[in-house]
C-alpha cells in the first residue's frame, strides 16, 4: 500500500503502531499536529518518555480504541 496514493486516517484515541529506531512499538494517539501525531505509548520504561512526536508516515493504525 502506498501511503502517497492512499492517505491514512488518524484519530484520536485510536490505537497505532510507530515505527522507531528499527522497533515497533504501540501507543494511542493524544493529539494530531500537522504532519505529526502525538503518540503516548501504552508500556513505557520508567526513564523514557511516554509522549512522542511521530511523523504520520511512521504511524500505522492498528484494530481497537482506548
Amino acid at each position: 500500500m502506498s501511503r502517497d496514493k492512499e492517505k491514512v486516517i488518524l484519530e484520536l484515541g485510536m490505537k497505532v503502531s510507530v515505527r522507531r529506531s528499527n522497533r515497533n512499538r504501540i501507543g494511542v494517539v493524544t493529539r494530531l499536529e500537522g504532519e505529526y501525531v502525538i503518540v503516548r505509548w501504552t508500556n513505557s520504561d520508567l526513564g523514557e518518555t511516554t509522549e512522542y512526536p511521530a511523523h504520520r508516515d511512521d504511524v500505522t493504525p492498528l484494530a481497537g480504541w482506548f
